[in-house]
Parts: C-alpha cells; structure tokens; sequence
C-alpha cells in the first residue's frame, strides 16, 4: 500500500516527491559523510569514484576552491587546494564541519536561499573551481559562472537528477564531462559531472591516472 501510494504521488505531484527525495538523501548523507575516507583514513567527497579518481589527477595545489554544500569534500579539497570557501545551510553540519579548523578552509552558515545562493557574490573575487553539491543547485549553477575564472572549472554532482540545469550549462558554453558510477556511502550509482570551457587551464600538471586498487605502471616500453 505505502509503494502504491508513494508512486501515486509521483506521478500527482513529481517536483514535491524529487524535492523530498533529495531532501532525505541530504539529510542521509550528513549522517553519514564522516565515515567516507580512503585507505589511509583521508577524508573522500561525496562524488562517485571514477569523478575522485580523475579529480586525484589535478595538481590543485595553487588553486582556490568554493563549495556550495560544506562536509567531507571540504576536508578533502583542504588538503590539496591552496584554499577552500565552503557555504552550508544547516547549523549543525556547518559546526561539524568548522570544528576541523583547518587554517586554509572557511565554513560559511547561510541559513535561507537568497544568502546561501549569494554567498558566492559576497567574496568579491573569482575561483579556479567552484563544486555544487548542496541545496538549490540550479540557482547556484545560474549564480556559479560569472564568479568563476578564466580556464577555471564547474564540479556538479548528481546531474543526473538536474537534466535542465546541466542543459542551461551548456548551452552557456561549458563543455560536460560525466563520471557515472559508485561512490562512498550509497548503494546506488550516481553522476558527478565536470563543466569546462576550451580554455580550461586545470589540467597543466595533470598526474597520469591511478585506479582505486590499481598500480602505477612508470615504464611501459612502448611509451617510453
């Protein structure tokens, strides 16, 4: 009866059940993000493996990163980018978060849309890569490219479940790049996609690949 009910409502009114979906699986996550970490104990986002594999190749070490949605991927982009802004709208998950008083990550609390969505405005500058992966994502994603630099990069998780705002993307000129599959947590698959333009610069650096459980293979004869 509950299953019946629940996809007569689906079909009745499918913005309010998405928007409750994805309300639950945030609230999910936040219980569940700090048990998220590699197999040395460092901390993982929140994005499926193939986007942290290929996201492990970018040397971010000068790079300046903003997140809309605060929790393990702050930790993580932390530890390779030279700073982190991070804006979070629950209060007990910004205090998580802020308690690791890392030196180069800021936890930003922005309770109510207008202030969260422009809290990315309120910096005053533009960021090499800024991540949406919080609440009101197609409002950040509207807000995310004016306050991006040139050659800079758009990280969107589950664009899978926000078809109309990565058409908007590209159709703003951004090439999309899709990383579907497994990621910590969740017993589901899931997309995190990359939007770039042309002049993209983020790859100057760039590592040669290491699959999760892989192993690196420097002297292949045939590539000498």
């Amino acid at each position: 009866m509950r299953r019946a009910l629940g996809s007569l409502a689906h079909r009745l009114f499918p913005a309010l059940t998405r928007s409750l979906l994805i309300a639950r699986t945030l609230a999910r996550a936040r219980r569940l993000r700090a048990t998220a970490v590699d197999a040395a104990g460092a901390p993982l986002p929140w994005y499926t493996y193939p986007a942290i594999e290929y996201l492990s190749q970018l040397d971010a070490h000068e790079l300046s990163v903003f997140e809309f949605g605060a929790g393990n991927s702050s930790l993580y982009w932390a530890a390779r980018a030279q700073r982190v802004r991070s804006v979070e709208n629950d209060r007990g998950w910004h205090a998580k978060v802020a308690a690791h008083r890392l030196p180069n990550l800021e936890v930003l609390l922005r309770e109510d849309q207008q202030s969260y969505v422009g809290c990315l405005a309120e910096q005053g500058e533009r960021f090499d890569l800024i991540a949406i992966d919080g609440r009101w994502r197609r409002a950040c994603a509207r807000a995310a490219p004016a306050h991006l630099k040139d050659g800079g990069l758009l990280l969107f998780d589950n664009t899978d479940w926000y078809p109309r705002t990565a058409a908007e993307l590209r159709a703003g000129g951004f090439l999309q790049v899709d990383f579907s599959g497994f990621g910590p947590v969740n017993a589901y698959t899931w997309t995190t996609s990359i939007f770039l333009r042309a002049d993209t610069r983020l790859q100057r650096g760039f590592r040669p690949p290491l699959p999760i459980g892989g192993e690196r293979h420097d002297d292949v004869e045939d590539d000498r």
